[in-house]
């Protein structure tokens, strides 16, 4: 019996410390930055990209992790139209988009606690220009999506 409770209080103490563990790991990204998640799919290698109010930007994809600056004028636009669409948990979404089960993503955005639905299926102007955003972003830090013959998974989450 003694035995029984040192196991499951060990087991409460290893609970207790992974969730402690993930809130300091979910405060390690500041509330400022914008995070674009791409989901990858059943052949490629998504990405993530941690985008501050500077431009200054931190990346990972199948290829590996960078850094970079965007322009000021992207960065603009980009926090900009974040700002137009909050609250992100009700951007509206096309409900009809058709994707390939192959090769289709998903794209949401985290800013200071909200989540957008996939925005690489737009329901209007709004989702639209974060769709282009992004799109534009991740162009100008040549983040893809890799093929996953080609690359390498992508670290855990920090948050």
């Amino acid at each position: 019996m003694n035995r029984l409770v040192s196991k499951s209080l060990l087991g409460l103490a290893g609970i207790s410390f992974l969730l402690c563990s993930s809130q300091l790991a979910m405060a390690l990204v500041p509330y400022n930055v914008a995070i674009i998640l791409n989901s990858g799919s059943t052949n490629t290698i998504g990405f993530r990209i941690y985008v501050s109010p500077s431009g200054e930007v931190h990346y990972v994809d199948g290829r590996g992790s960078n850094q970079g600056k965007l322009s000021e004028k992207l960065t603009e636009k980009f926090f900009r139209d974040l700002k137009v669409a909050e609250p992100l948990s009700n951007l509206s979404i096309r409900q009809s988009c058709v994707k390939s089960v192959s090769f289709g993503t998903t794209t949401t955005i985290r800013l200071a606690g909200e989540q957008s639905q996939d925005i690489s299926c737009p329901g209007n102007a709004k989702a639209e220009r974060l769709e282009n955003d992004v799109i534009a972003i991740a162009k100008a830090l040549n983040v893809v999506n890799v093929p996953k013959s080609q690359g390498k998974p992508l670290p855990p989450q920090n948050f």
